[in-house]
């Protein structure tokens, strides 16, 4: 416990992985040739408890657990990664932070858990993936404010993530291309739970959870051809929930997705094909209460498969096909007795997919689209105001499938 801390700055990792080659520091075998195995039986757990009777400046949180990790990458030299991960325990981190009466400095939290990662970047060089993930355990993070009576004078931002598989590639002046293929079996959790007192400063409450996510980034003179495989058999869910009796500006929100591609390109054509399927049940959830508020957000979103690709240069293709036989379901509450403005939004698709290329590059899209959606999907926002507000703006969209592709200018 500390009394009249000025600055509080803890961080966790906990790591275990069984590899063939270094987890923290890659280098190039066989002439920019990277063989990467690791597996991974036992469980994995971060935890952090966090008393603070007092804190006049800062407290700041820090918690990760991985499962098997690799980072890696080349500057001016081509590199190829092939990468097998796999992964049959549990990956858990838990954040748990006990506040005396009063705390003035602002309170940040930080928890994430990664069952798999690969992550490797290129600089005036290519770089050529064969990455394949498989999780078969659960993965779960969460962060918890224990204290309801708490003043957070300072303000609070707290998060949780979890993903089982996650890619990270790209680089700048590089043409990636090559394969990654994702399988999640097991439950991806995320939960974040902040009820205070008095929070005069802004809050900011969130949790992601992904089963399966690839992150493609390139810029300068850059390309991509990529092809993702991703299957999502498991739960995923992401709940945020937050209360208090006087906030002045306070957002919380969720978001879950069982498949998420994300590709960005600068420089160069942008060749991507994805195969997404989800058979897993998705869930969704954020709930604010206050009696007093100024400013008072609460928004969620959920998807099935969830795919995004765009490209600042003239060249873009996309092959993609979706199936989605999982729920998803996109809840949203908020609750408030005298304030001004209140907001609520939750939004809840099966499949989505969008598109789109640099219009003053005289950018040409050429897409084939193919969804199927046989899972039920539902968005639905509950918004109490009891007593006096000024502007009530609420709104809900559940889609089955959606796709969206257009030529744009860069930044528009």
């Amino acid at each position: 416990m500390a009394r009249h801390a000025q600055t509080l700055i803890v961080g966790t990792i906990a790591v275990t992985a069984l590899c063939a080659v270094s987890a923290s520091d890659v280098r190039a075998q066989d002439g920019s040739v990277v063989l990467n195995e690791q597996m991974l039986f036992g469980d994995v757990f971060a935890g952090q408890r966090l008393n603070v009777v007092e804190a006049n400046q800062q407290v700041t949180v820090s918690n990760t657990a991985l499962g098997n990790q690799i980072n890696g990458g080349a500057e001016g030299r081509d590199i190829t990664l092939r990468n097998t991960q796999s992964s049959h325990g549990a990956i858990a981190a838990q954040t748990n932070i006990n506040t005396g009466y009063e705390v003035s400095g602002r309170v940040t939290a930080v928890t994430q858990a990664r069952s798999n990662e690969a992550s490797t970047a290129a600089n005036n060089a290519a770089l050529e993936l064969d990455s394949r993930q498989y999780t078969y355990g659960s993965t779960v993070s969460q962060t918890v404010l224990e204290n309801p009576d708490a003043r957070l004078t300072g303000g609070i931002q707290a998060t949780s993530a979890s993903y089982s598989n996650n890619v990270l590639a790209g680089g700048t002046n590089t043409f990636v291309s090559g394969t990654i293929q994702q399988r999640a079996t097991g439950d991806t959790r995320a939960g974040t739970y902040v009820p205070a007192h008095y929070i005069p400063g802004n809050a900011h409450i969130a949790a992601d959870a992904a089963s399966n996510t690839a992150q493609l980034s390139s810029n300068g003179s850059s390309g991509q051809r990529v092809e993702v495989r991703q299957l999502a058999e498991g739960w995923t869910a992401a709940e945020t929930a937050s209360s208090a009796g006087n906030t002045w500006v306070s957002t919380t929100v969720s978001s879950a997705a069982a498949n998420r591609i994300t590709a960005n390109n600068a420089g160069g054509s942008q060749v991507i094909t994805t195969d997404q399927t989800n058979t897993g049940g998705v869930s969704s959830r954020a709930t604010t209460h206050a009696y007093d508020f100024g400013d008072l957000r609460a928004m969620a979103d959920g998807a099935g498969n969830q795919v995004y690709v765009g490209n600042q240069d003239i060249w873009v293709e996309i092959d993609n096909t979706q199936m989605n036989s999982g729920g998803v379901a996109v809840e949203v509450e908020l609750t408030g007795y005298n304030g001004y403005d209140a907001y609520t939004g939750a939004n809840a698709v099966g499949n989505s997919v969008t598109g789109f290329a640099c219009s003053d590059c005289g950018g040409i899209m050429n897409a084939r689209n193919n969804q199927t959606n046989t899972g039920n999907v539902s968005a639905t926002a509950t918004t109490n105001i009891v007593g006096q507000g000024r502007a009530v703006i609420t709104g809900t969209t559940a889609t089955g499938n959606s796709a969206n592709f257009y030529v744009s200018r860069p930044g528009g």
